[in-house]
């Protein structure tokens, strides 16, 4: 499977993990309201305010009629009210929520925001409950991860045993996200170690023989690297969306997403340019790349000052992925390169997801080696995967002078860290490394130790 496609894998950071709501049938006013109380909810949530939270998704629940909205929205305040250590609410309003035919009870019993209500003598029957409403309930929920292992990088003051122990994780048990409590923990290592940076992420496997795993990367930087966390300027405008084409892309990412839950979308489901984020292949997916394969191509400028300067990174991660559709690869990667260290993980994401598969597809080097040395080097796992792919098709379309004369400094820029990337348990954080040392050297090792080893042979040469 082409990495850049990735439809059974989903990373998750900080932000909400939880499942998106249905449509219901309030009446629109009712529902309006609800849905404003449950993005308050949301904000209270990301700002680790949980006695707002709480109020708010109660309220949002209180407003939808009896359904799987309200359900969801009162499960919400549930985990608010647990996080603000007010456990006997925690308890009343989750009761509400199984009694409103809340069932996924599988997520209910490993959601660490509930930890504190096990002890009290009313879970098991809220468990109990949630599990009879999942013997009847429509549809299967979405599965509960078991995580296969956790990996600490970018620190030399914290290791993964560390990492491990603060989070409170288990490997080869049930793990369920929460954004609040990976939130948390970021900022009790930064204050611990004195780090400058420090973010955890979940990635969860839903297709293929990983089905339902799940693997945690904290990445970190010491403060004495600091100099790694160099971006490019927080862009201000607000230039316009270039014949709608940001919406359309936006809403195009929302149904393919819905259908990726829904497990209705084809893994085949292919594209007519290099990325390929889900395809076009579902019916109601077809009509929207027509029309990104006739409107891009004459906005090209509009889409480029939208990356330089839109300051909601929503709208830049779209003019990113519809510059696939620039009319040759050469431009498709002229246009992106500049953006690779732009502000916002989520841009970076779709860059360097671009120009991965510009590169994948193309027979000769078309992206900048120095370029994507640096990404390598980025403090994110979701940047340096990505760059570290990047990097391998890079250097196989490098002709053999060419390659030769980037190996000693490539190998003294990234040796260290690609030999440190290949001993992590993420198989998409790892395999790229993996690749990218076996390009360098020649050989074909698959352990940490026997590259480690390989690495300590290689002559040191002044930087």
């Amino acid at each position: 499977m082409r990495f850049v496609m990735a439809l059974g894998l989903v990373a998750l950071g900080t932000g909400c993990a939880h499942s998106p709501k249905t449509a219901g049938s309030t009446e629109p006013d009712l529902a309006s309201r609800a849905q404003q109380l449950s993005a308050e909810a949301e904000q209270a949530y990301e700002a680790l305010d949980f006695e707002r939270c709480a109020e708010r998704f109660r309220a949002s629940g209180e407003a939808y009629e009896e359904g799987p909205d309200r359900a969801e929205s009162l499960y919400r305040a549930a985990g608010c009210a647990s996080l603000a250590g007010h456990a006997d609410a925690a308890v009343d309003v989750l009761k509400r929520a199984v009694q409103g035919g809340y069932y996924d009870a599988d997520h209910l019993e490993y959601d660490p925001e509930l930890a504190p209500l096990h002890a009290l003598p009313a879970w098991s029957g809220i468990v109990a409950e949630a599990r009879a409403n999942l013997a009847k309930a429509p549809e299967a929920p979405f599965m509960t991860m078991t995580l296969m292992g956790v990996d600490a990088f970018g620190s030399r003051k914290v290791d993964r045993e560390t990492v491990q122990r603060l989070l409170g994780l288990e490997v080869g048990k049930p793990i369920v996200h929460s954004a609040a409590i990976f939130k948390q923990k970021e900022a009790a290592l930064r204050e611990q170690y004195g780090l400058a940076y420090a973010h955890v992420g979940m990635s969860i496997y839903f297709a293929a023989e990983r089905k339902g795993t799940a693997f945690v990367v904290m990445d970190m930087v010491d403060a004495e690297d600091a100099g790694r966390l160099n971006f490019l300027p927080e862009p201000k405008g607000h230039p316009a969306d270039p014949e709608g084409l940001l919406a359309r892309w936006n809403d195009y990412v929302q149904r393919l997403q819905r259908l990726q839950m829904q497990g209705k979308l084809s893994e085949d489901s292919s594209c007519k340019v290099a990325s390929c984020v889900g395809g076009f292949g579902h019916p109601d997916l077809a009509a929207f790349e027509p029309e990104f394969l006739a409107k891009v191509p004459g906005q090209l400028d509009a889409l480029t000052t939208v990356l330089r300067e839109e300051a909601d990174a929503e709208k830049r991660v779209a003019a990113a992925y519809l510059l696939a559709y620039a009319p040759t690869p050469e431009e498709t990667v002229r246009r992106l390169q500049p953006f690779v260290r732009d502000s916002q993980s989520s841009v970076r994401n779709g860059v360097l997801r671009v120009l991965t598969a510009t590169q994948e597809a193309a027979t000769k080097p078309l992206v900048d080696v120095a370029t994507v040395a640096d990404a390598v080097t980025m403090p994110a796992a979701t940047d340096r995967n990505k760059a570290t792919f990047l990097l391998s098709y890079l250097l196989e379309d490098l002709s053999p002078e060419a390659l030769k004369a980037q190996r000693a400094g490539l190998i003294r820029q990234l040796g260290d860290q690609l030999v440190r990337m290949s001993a992590l348990t993420l198989p998409i954080n790892r395999e790229p490394a993996v690749l990218v040392l076996k390009k360098l050297s020649g050989e074909a090792y698959e352990t940490a130790d026997e590259w480690r080893a390989w690495l300590a042979r290689q002559p040191k040469t002044a930087g």
